[in-house]
């Protein structure tokens, strides 16, 4: 590095400035965009004249942010700014006096709150000087203002004496005015909108401040961006040594001791999850490029070691290496005469280390930074080659350093900087906004306009255009429109440069005057086309310059209401039972109320209402209730979505597996003239099962449950969750959408019944807009139950018939038979004989039957012995304890122990898991870590033991057996955790429970707690574990691109105030996950799989690492899908084709989720894919919306309604120039109708066909007949709600002529 670099890099680390943020200690509601003000201080009085003529008065401005939540706890916060000291010009009467006016920036995501202000705390500071030497220093006094109140006039505050920081003490105090005072406004800055990137968060700046980025450099209001550039960096290679990565495991280890108060020699697992290189720029406030710190790239160990010497000692490095780009933004200017920025290269490791045997944490470990100045060599790649700067210390986002044993080793860093060349660009980021455009003069060659016009008055399109561009440039409604307008028109530019260039170099390289004049005049046609194009962009921007218009509430058909029969009792407990459905009478119909139910976002709760509904819940006797659930209708809104005629409803509801209802028939779905018809003038229709409205209940039944909470657990959910519907197209199995209905509506509150009747919207998950509306009623009745059963029954003391018994034959003893042909032919000497040899042989073998016997006999009892001593010792358990576990829910179990010997004892606890040993964790353990036992005691009141440090544990044959000692007479509570995350399967059966489903699924079992002492039996306990599913708050689909790795990004979907980040536990190993800075978001790494592949993990949400309380269950699905990627011109028909693979014949029906892709005939209707066979299929695509779309295809089996295949089609469409543009004016709430004239180019008779990219604007003669060059009218529809700006594309049958005409709809009133 040269010496230049050196002082460039201490001058940038003198300048860069440590912004205090707001305390994380300090909740504050924030809002999801930052937005700029401006204060400006125009005025200050009651300044003197100095007595002394030849002293100069001047004063300066000091502001800061001061801030007080809800807790009533107060801070200073921000940075501080500090004006330059201002000369005060007096008049000739020494009374008069004018100063300059002080702007001061800032931008900020906290919300308004009148009860909570967000304040600034000015202060005033006089000096008495002579020749810019300072004699005299006065302070002036204090006051405050609110930051985000909108000023409509100038505002007057008196100045207060003494220190603001008396605001931190919360003292009411009598304040003595100091006699100045100051006229300030504050207004929302547009002109700082567009560069408070370049400052953080809560940082003031004004006059005086240098701010990198800018093109004058100091804030002076005028904020025009300085040029920027996107640099590349490529060959990225990190040489680590081996003995700092040795210090990080320490350093983590050291990190889980103090934190967790683990032995210091415990063997919890320590892993390197993930490393990554952040490379970002730096201005010397924050972090500039678009990404910030979330800039980085992973970083893959290879296989290569390096060895170096250094003072003849040789150190080992580990190479870690990215092979691809990553590219930086917004890099500003690198002049080293100022404060320009630097590149800035962090290295990050992520840790994850075991808390205990089911807990897992991960921390983030910044191992060093490097500074680096690009000079400037435009034109070939810079090697970089720089060593990080290590702890101890901070790195420049503030995140501490790890220190190293040994900081003379250094880490370094070898890159290349592409500075041109491959995608290098020069970017003008918002340049243009604020100052004036460039005039250029017109060539006179070009072509006029047509000048067309419909039934309503239409200007010139020429002096539209000119009035436009006047409006746009004088319009203050949103900077970044007249951004995106400099954009096109810069586009313009170069592309009239190029024209320019063609036409002198075709008339340079021919003589023909005929071809010369054929160049001109094709080259004066691309230019039009240039110029029609930025008129029709600027046109795809009007709606940010139109001011805001009161919305006109419009009339709703009301949908029919139910009369609910009463509903029938069931012996079902919390399980679905099979539908019913009855008729309603169309004449008893009255409106359903429309609640507002959010799309995603959790609904707010309150405490006080929780407890107080809660309190009217436990006091009702009709513990037992009924749900009974019933979509009445649903209403589709046009789109370019297909419509739907039947449907399929899953219902996610408590914890039962999701119900899914039988197909649903929309009215009149046979018949299509009715169906259209209501369709069309938005009449929501029935949704009807067996000619009848469909409705499904549920029993909810706690007094047959073994579970004395299930009322209460019940309740809080009806309180705090919400009823997840699942709309899915029966036909083509796409999602039509999802609705969320807060259960809030149903509690009781000790009557009867409650019910609510809901018009709630349906919403896309994956574009987040409303496709329509379902009307539902809800309906919970209670009942009293039967005798509470919930009471546990202790089990008999008995030896289970384990007493000896004398066991008496019931078969008589034969004598003994002696063969009669034995003794033929021999002596009595020779008979006696044989039968002694006899009875010797059957002798010895009844011996050697009984030793084999007695063999197996002592065999069998060695394999039964542990099981006979269990059993014996299950015998003496006089208490059992039902756990009823919920997924990802923890349940604590006490167990009160007493050593009731008259000298210290040592005891052991065993636990008997039959599922422990084909588990990868223990599901249930005694809890021995202190930080965690003090804090179940802390928040359960448990008995608080003499010595947390109490419980040890050690392994014994593969077992986990903890052992404590006790004095005499000495008490304590055993605490015993139980968490699961394995699924409740409701349907299976004891054969089918093997070891790869015990992984996956949970059932009931038995777990057995034993208290021995020198294995004598002292106490113990028996635990029934009763499964339950955890109730879902959010089920997110994700469809992707196979075979990749990518990121989700997951904003936060709950609304509970937080101090820390929470605790996330994700079921799939696989997949990484991280917060954002602000917790508002979470990221997901991980793979794609196969094609056709599905990944469904679930992310869990606790308040913190011991897993408490549960914030929010999140279920989410990864659909791996064939994706085919197709570029398009706007509104043309464009052909391609799809690969089918089949494995046995089918009868396939081909779907699509957008009517931007149809299906060539025949296959736009059920068709027969054969087996090995390549089945391609054609498919038409006609984008009518400018833009990216991801469309999906379905092929399903119409027989067995299975969804055989499915592809994602990414269509990206090119707008074409128009050649015609109308305005249309449309009263606001009326539909109209109107004419519009098309004049055909060719020489001959042509049919045409017309297309309109709105479903608002409807096309009455979509087939029109010209004859050559004839002028001729079509007909339109404009409906209420239509776009602003509609395109109109005309074909001809053959598709060889296009033409697009732009319609710009205005609404009157």
């Amino acid at each position: 590095m040269s010496t230049e670099d050196i002082n460039s890099i201490k001058k940038f680390l003198k300048f860069q400035k440590m912004h205090k943020s707001l305390p994380s200690s300090i909740p504050i509601q924030m809002g999801l965009d930052s937005k700029a003000y401006k204060l400006i201080v125009s005025r200050i009085g009651g300044l003197r004249r100095p007595q002394n003529p030849v002293l100069n008065l001047q004063f300066s401005v000091a502001a800061n942010f001061f801030i007080q939540n809800s807790h009533g706890e107060k801070c200073f916060f921000g940075r501080t700014y500090n004006s330059p000291r201002l000369n005060v010009e007096f008049g000739p009467d020494g009374v008069n006096y004018e100063h300059p006016i002080i702007p001061i920036y800032y931008h900020t995501r906290i919300i308004n709150n009148k009860e909570m202000p967000l304040l600034i705390i000015l202060e005033i500071q006089a000096f008495e000087s002579q020749q810019d030497l300072v004699l005299k220093r006065m302070h002036l006094g204090w006051c405050e203002l609110a930051a985000l109140t909108i000023t409509t006039q100038s505002t007057k505050l008196n100045f207060r004496k003494g220190s603001p920081r008396i605001l931190l003490l919360g003292q009411q105090v009598n304040f003595e005015s100091s006699g100045i005072s100051v006229t300030c406004d504050i207004v929302q800055s547009e002109e700082f909108q567009i560069s408070m990137h370049l400052a953080p968060e809560n940082a003031l700046c004004g006059l005086g401040d240098e701010l990198p980025g800018l093109k004058k450099s100091f804030v002076a209001g005028d904020f025009e961006l300085s040029r920027s550039m996107v640099v590349f960096m490529s060959k990225i290679q990190v040489l680590i040594p081996d003995t700092m990565e040795a210090d990080i495991y320490r350093q983590v280890q050291k990190y889980r001791t103090y934190k967790y108060r683990t032995p210091e020699d415990y063997k919890g697992d320590i892993q390197i999850i993930n490393k990554r290189l952040i490379v970002a720029f730096h201005n010397g406030w924050t972090f500039i490029n678009t990404r910030g710190t979330n800039n980085f790239v992973p970083l893959g160990e290879t296989r290569m070691l390096v060895n170096e010497f250094v003072d003849q000692k040789q150190i080992q490095y580990k190479q870690l290496a990215y092979h691809g780009v990553i590219d930086i933004n917004n890099v500003c200017s690198t002049d080293h005469t100022v404060n320009s920025g630097m590149l800035v290269a962090q290295l990050e490791y992520e840790a994850m280390f075991l808390v205990s045997n089911v807990t897992k944490e991960t921390m983030q470990l910044t191992l060093g930074w490097i500074p680096i100045y690009i000079n400037n060599k435009f034109g070939a790649d810079e090697m970089v080659e720089e060593d990080f700067i290590v702890g101890p210390g901070k790195a420049l986002d503030g995140r501490p350093l790890v220190t190293f044993q040994n900081p003379d080793q250094s880490i370094k860093l070898k890159g290349s900087l592409n500075l041109s060349g491959g995608g290098f660009q020069i970017q003008d980021l918002y340049m243009g906004a604020a100052q004036q455009q460039q005039q250029h003069p017109q060539q006179q060659g070009h072509q006029q306009l047509p000048q067309q016009s419909n039934l309503n008055s239409n200007q010139p399109v020429q002096q539209q255009y000119q009035n436009k561009q006047e409006q746009v440039r004088g319009s203050d409604i949103d900077i970044r429109t007249q951004v995106k307008l400099k954009d096109f028109e810069q586009q313009l530019l170069r592309l009239q440069e190029e024209n320019e260039r063609l036409r002198r170099l075709a008339i340079q390289q021919t003589s023909d005057p005929q071809k010369q004049q054929e160049y001109l005049q094709a080259i004066e046609k691309l230019r039009e086309e240039n110029r029609l194009l930025q008129f029709t962009q600027a046109r795809q921007f009007e709606g940010l310059e139109k001011l805001i218009k009161d919305q006109k509430v419009v009339e709703r058909t009301a949908a029919p209401p139910v009369v609910l029969a009463e509903a029938r009792p069931q012996n079902t407990v919390i399980k679905p039972i099979d539908s019913y459905a009855y008729p309603v009478p169309s004449a008893t119909l009255k409106p359903i109320t429309r609640t507002d139910v959010t799309a995603l976002v959790d609904d707010p709760t309150s405490m006080d209402q929780e407890n107080r509904l809660m309190a009217l819940e436990m006091q009702d006797e009709r513990k037992d209730q009924i749900i009974v659930i019933q979509p009445v209708s649903m209403k589709q809104i046009l789109g370019p979505y297909p419509i739907c005629k039947s449907v399929q409803i899953g219902i996610i509801f408590y914890d039962l597996q999701t119900f899914k209802s039988p197909f649903l028939n929309l009215e009149y779905y046979n018949d299509e003239r009715n169906f259209k018809y209501n369709l069309d003038n938005g009449n929501p229709l029935r949704l009807l099962y067996n000619n009848e409205v469909f409705s499904c209940k549920f029993n909810i039944e706690a007094s047959l449950q073994r579970y004395a909470n299930l009322d209460q657990d019940f309740a809080r959910y009806l309180f705090n969750k919400n009823l997840i519907l699942d709309i899915w197209d029966s036909e083509s199995l796409f999602l039509f959408g999802s609705v969320r209905i807060p259960l809030r509506g149903i509690m009781r509150g000790g009557k009867q019944n409650a019910q609510i009747m809901a018009d709630v919207e349906i919403f896309d998950p994956q574009s987040k807009k409303a496709k329509g509306t379902l009307q539902i009623v809800i309906k919970n009745i209670g009942k009293i139950g039967q005798q509470d059963m919930s009471k546990t029954v202790p089990l008999e003391n008995t030896y289970n018939g384990l007493q000896k018994k004398k066991l008496v034959s019931e078969k008589p003893v034969n004598r003994l038979d002696v063969p009669a042909q034995a003794f033929d032919g021999n002596s009595i000497q020779d008979r006696i004989k044989k039968i002694k040899q006899q009875n010797l042989q059957e002798m010895i073998k009844n011996k050697q039957s009984q030793q084999r016997s007695l063999n197996e006999v002592l065999k069998y009892k060695e394999i039964k012995k542990p099981t006979l001593v269990k059993t014996i010792m299950q015998g003496f358990l006089q208490n059992e304890k039902v756990v009823h576990s919920f997924y990802g829910k923890c349940e604590i179990v006490p167990l009160y122990f007493k050593n009731t010997h008259p000298k210290p004892e040592q005891f052991t606890v065993n636990i008997e898991d039959p599922e422990s040993r084909m588990l990868e964790y223990q599901e249930f353990f005694l809890i021995g870590n202190p930080a965690e036992w003090k804090y179940w005691v802390s928040n359960n009141k448990y008995p608080e033991p003499e010595n947390y440090d109490l419980i040890r544990m050690k392994e014994n044959q593969g077992k986990t057996q903890y052992y404590f000692i006790l004095d005499p007479n000495q008490e304590v509570t055993l605490l015993f955790k139980f968490i699961s995350f394995r699924q409740y399967d409701y349907r299976v059966d004891d054969h089918e429970r093997t070891p790869e489903y015990i992984k996956k699924y949970m059932q009931s079992r038995h777990i057995t707690i034993l208290l021995q002492q020198d294995g004598k039996m002292m106490d113990g306990l028996r635990i029934i574990v009763e499964p339950h599913q955890q109730p879902i708050d959010h089920v997110l689909r994700f469809y992707e691109r196979e075979n990749r790795q990518t990121r989700l990004i997951i904003p936060r979907l709950f609304n509970q105030p937080l101090q820390q980040q929470p605790h996330v536990h994700i079921t799939d190993p696989d997949v990484m996950i991280e917060w954002s800075s602000d917790f508002n978001s979470i990221r997901l790494n991980l793979r794609i799989g196969e094609p056709q592949s599905v990944k469904i993990f679930n992310i869990l949400l606790y308040q913190d690492q011991y897993q408490h309380k549960i914030i929010a269950n999140w279920k989410i699905e990864v659909y791996s899908l064939t994706t085919i990627d197709i570029e398009v011109p706007l509104g043309q028909r464009v052909c391609t084709k799809i690969t089918f693979p089949c494995d046995i014949t089918r009868i396939i029906k081909m779907t699509s989720s957008n009517k931007m892709i149809t299906f060539v005939k025949p296959f736009d209707s059920e068709i027969t894919m054969l087996p090995g066979k390549i089945n391609l299929v054609p498919i038409n695509i006609q984008a009518l919306q400018d833009g990216k779309h991801l469309i999906k295809l379905n092929g399903v089996d119409i027989h067995s309604q299975e969804l055989i295949y499915s592809w994602l089609v990414n269509v990206h469409a090119e707008p074409q120039p128009p050649s015609a543009t109308y305005d249309l004016r449309c009263i606001d709430g009326r539909e109209s109708r109107h004419q519009v004239n098309y004049k055909n180019q060719v020489n001959y008779t042509a049919q045409y066909n017309i297309v309109s990219s709105s479903e608002f604007v409807k096309i009455i003669d979509t087939s029109i007949s010209t004859g050559p060059n004839e002028i001729v009218q079509f007909k339109i529809r404009v409906l209420p709600g239509s776009e602003e700006l509609v395109r109109i594309f005309i074909t001809d049958i053959d598709e060889r002529i296009f033409d697009v005409i732009v319609l710009n709809i205005k609404y009157v009133y």
